[in-house]
This record gives structure tokens, C-alpha cells and sequence, in this order.
């Protein structure tokens, strides 16, 4: 019998339900229905919006295998990698894929380090700045004349600072632009 420890659910916790760490494999695509894909936005109602390697967006459902307790190690994350499958039997604009294998940070970074070309496309914009493409992309570039002009204002900010409070202390100014001296109230 679980041990109940009271409250509204600790008994989806239970040890009953627990199961072991495995040193599971990572499972890859084996068959050409099966793409890799870059989730982008979770929609509800088991869907979600996922990016493929060639930037093309996919409408994802979520099997049964992936709700309700099987849904504790396999969370549908924006940003996370997973394996999806395509339906051959649907003929439509925009046909719905089903949800494979859900990849962990730790399952990611074995891909991305694996070597295969196909798992450095799939980037999104929830990645961590990881190369520096995606600094130029983004047109912003930190040049040495920024960081010395920064300096020089630091360093005039100090001096103003340090000279102010050396004399009286924080200076104070009125509604006319005059010091009001605390000294004189």
C-alpha cells in the first residue's frame, strides 16, 4: 500500500509510481517519416508548433504516452528538441505530426556533439548565444571605441561623485537649480 503523506497529490508522487533511473539510449530517427524539430509554441490541448531543420513549421500532437503520467519526464518545452513523425495518410495544407521521443538538455548536448550536420541546424531563438553568427544576425557589434568612451564617462562620474561628497556630502538641489544647504535650516 503507498504511504499517503497527506495532501491533495501526494499520491501521484507515491513510490508505486516512481520508476527507476534508467541509462536509457537515445532513440534516433530510424525511418524517413521521422523528422527532427525545434519546439516553438505550445498551443493547448496536446498540440503544439514546432520548427523542422528547413525552417518549415509543423502542427504537433501529443500521444497519450506523453499526458498524464508519462508526462513527468517528458515535457514539451519552448526551445526543446524533439523527434516527430509525419502522417503519410493525411493529404491537407497543413498536416498534423505526431510526437515521438521528447529529448532532454543533457540527450541535446550528446546530439549537438555527436557530429551529425542535421542537429546543428536545429536552432531556435531560445538557444543560448552558442556562436557567433547570431551576433552578426543580430547587427549589434561591440567595437573598442564603445568600451573606451564607456570607461571615460565612468571615470568622469567618479570624479564628480568622490569631489561632491568629499566637501558636504550628498548634494541636494531646490526647484531653482540652487544647493540647499542643510547646515543653514
Amino acid at each position: 500500500m503507498v504511504k499517503n503523506a497527506g495532501g491533495n497529490k501526494s499520491k501521484k508522487m507515491g513510490r508505486k509510481f516512481l520508476t527507476a533511473p534508467i541509462d536509457k539510449k537515445i532513440r534516433l530517427a530510424q525511418e524517413d517519416g521521422e523528422i527532427y524539430a525545434v519546439v516553438t509554441k505550445n498551443l493547448g490541448n496536446g498540440m503544439f508548433y514546432a520548427n523542422n531543420t528547413d525552417g518549415r513549421e509543423l502542427l504537433c500532437i501529443m500521444r497519450q504516452k506523453f499526458k498524464g503520467r508519462g508526462k513527468r519526464d517528458n515535457t514539451v518545452n519552448p526551445g526543446g528538441w524533439v523527434l516527430v513523425g509525419v502522417r503519410e495518410f493525411e493529404s491537407c495544407a497543413k498536416p498534423k505530426h505526431d510526437l515521438l521521443e521528447v529529448y532532454t538538455d543533457i540527450e541535446k548536448q550528446k546530439l549537438k556533439n555527436s557530429g551529425n550536420p542535421i542537429f546543428s541546424k536545429l536552432r531556435s531563438e531560445f538557444d543560448k548565444g552558442e556562436g557567433v553568427e547570431e551576433e552578426e544576425e543580430a547587427g549589434v557589434s561591440f567595437g573598442q571605441d564603445d568600451s573606451s568612451r564607456f570607461q571615460d564617462l565612468l571615470e568622469e562620474v567618479n570624479e564628480t561623485t568622490t569631489t561632491h561628497t568629499a566637501i558636504s556630502g550628498p548634494v541636494i538641489m531646490d526647484d531653482e537649480g540652487e544647493e540647499v544647504d542643510f547646515d543653514d535650516i
